[in-house]
Order: structure tokens, then sequence, then C-alpha cells
């Protein structure tokens, strides 16, 4: 391992043996360092894998995790939400951000729940990728959403309808983004394309895409797409995280361009808005 990748490979190979019980190598950190995981592991809110995937490591001679970020998991995993898959990815309130494409998907949802042989797995697979899109593209944490991904896969993957969840990600247009999903989970988190039937190819820009999620703790106290009033009436706001903002969701405009440039204009619209307020 490298110096300056120390930490981000400890946290994802931590992550994908707490989530998927599958082990990497580990290196030793400072206490400064083991901190920082902690706090990503909580702001990401993925601290029970995480906390896992230490239990994993536990007689390894590179777990050298200071007792009291161990206590302070232990403290952070008694606030922690158990929400199930549906609470968390809703079919029925999915939507998309271009109105063409969310008028597409809202048929599918119909036509979905109107059927009396409707596929659950199928349509909670759906749910999560969907979801995972809009967070991937307005630039909030999509990191728990990709394990999310995974593990759901794991678990249900063999009763889903892929005949059919490739058809709804054709006809909105998601295929690409869920290509992207299903290669991090590849480069990342040891999974095997064939367990992966929407990934058409390896993706060479999910490794990227996966550091991006690990990165992104600082999306957590910046606002994206900050504009307000000042008291002189102009119009003023954080350069730093508007043009953070369009130029995270430009560089997935390959993946899904209507959906993007829609992403980002209501972005800036909804930051205008607020000025009227």
């Amino acid at each position: 391992m490298k110096t300056r990748n120390i930490q981000t490979l400890n946290f994802l190979n931590l992550l994908r043996s707490g989530a998927f019980n599958d082990s990497k190598p580990i290196g030793i950190m400072s206490a400064f360092k083991w901190d920082k995981l902690v706090q990503l592991a909580w702001l990401h809110k993925v601290t029970p894998y995480f906390a896992s995937g230490i239990e994993h490591y536990y007689y390894d001679d590179n777990l050298n995790i200071p007792e009291k970020e161990i206590e302070k998991i232990r403290l952070q995993l008694k606030d922690f939400p158990s929400n199930s898959y549906s609470s968390q990815y809703k079919f029925d309130s999915l939507h998309l951000r271009n109105k063409k494409l969310n008028s597409v998907l809202r048929q599918i949802i119909d036509k979905e729940y109107s059927d009396p042989e409707k596929s659950y797995e199928t349509m909670q697979l759906m749910a999560i990728l969907i979801v995972n899109v809009g967070n991937i593209l307005s630039g909030r944490s999509y990191l728990k959403g990709i394990i999310d991904l995974g593990r759901y896969l794991r678990s249900e993957g063999n009763k889903v309808d892929f005949v059919k969840l490739e058809s709804w990600l054709t006809q909105t247009r998601m295929l690409k983004m869920a290509n992207l999903q299903g290669s991090m989970l590849v480069e990342g988190f040891g999974f095997d394309k064939s367990e992966l039937p929407f990934v058409s190819r390896s993706d060479t820009r999910s490794r990227k895409s996966l550091y991006e999620a690990i990165r992104y703790d600082d999306l957590f106290t910046l606002k994206a797409w900050d504009f307000h009033e000042n008291k002189t009436g102009f119009i003023i706001g954080s350069p730093r995280a508007a043009l953070h903002s369009i130029r995270h969701a430009l560089g997935y405009r390959r993946y899904a361009p209507s959906e993007t440039y829609s992403t980002i204009w209501r972005g800036v619209m909804n930051g205008l808005a607020e000025i009227e307020e």
C-alpha cells in the first residue's frame, strides 16, 4: 500500500469485510487517521459495517486502532437507525429530475403495481439503483447506497427479474448509471460480474467514483447550490459549493445526460428560490 492511500484503502477494506465478509490486507495507521475513519463511517452512515470489519480484523497485528475509538464506535452504534431496504428505498415514491424521464418512470411504477404478478424484489432493486443515481448526481453521499445495492443482490438477487429490470433501466435511460454502480461493486468490494446481470462491462470510471464517494465527507458541511440575498439586495453565495456541485454533476453527463442537466438546473432554481423566501 502507498502511504498516501492507506487511509482510503483501510476504510474500503474494513467496509468490504464488514459488509461482505471478504477480507483484504490493512495497514497500520496513526491515531489521528483512525479517528478520521471513525468520523467518516458515521458521516456516511456505514458505522455498522465499519464496526463489523474491525471485529473481523481483531487478531490482525495491523489493527492498531486506539481503544478510545472503539468506545466511540460503540456509542455511535447505540444511536444508529436500523431501517429496512423498503423504508430507505421506496419504489412508489421514486422520481427523476428530468420531466420526460420521470413521466416514463411513473408509468413503469403504475404498471408494475397493477400487475398481479408484480416482482417485489425487482421493484426494490430498481429503487436502490434510482435513489443512488439521485445521490450521485447531486453530490450527496452514495457510499452506503452502493453497499446496500451489493448486499441486496447477495441476499435477494436470485429472485430478481433482470430482464424486466433491464427494460426499466433502458426506458428511463439509466442503464449506464446502473452499470457504473455495479462496476463499483466489482472494483471495490470483490463482486464478480456474474452477480451483476445489468453490468455489461466494467466501467473505467468506477474506481474514481468509488474513491470520490469516500472522500465526500466535506459535502456534509457544504450546502450545495448555496445562494442568498445580502442586505444590499445583491445575490451572493458560496462559489466553491456551487461550482463543486456543477462540476461534480457534469462529470456524469455521459452516463445520463438528460438527468444530469436537469439536476443542475433544478439545483440552481431551488437555490434561487430560497432567496425569494
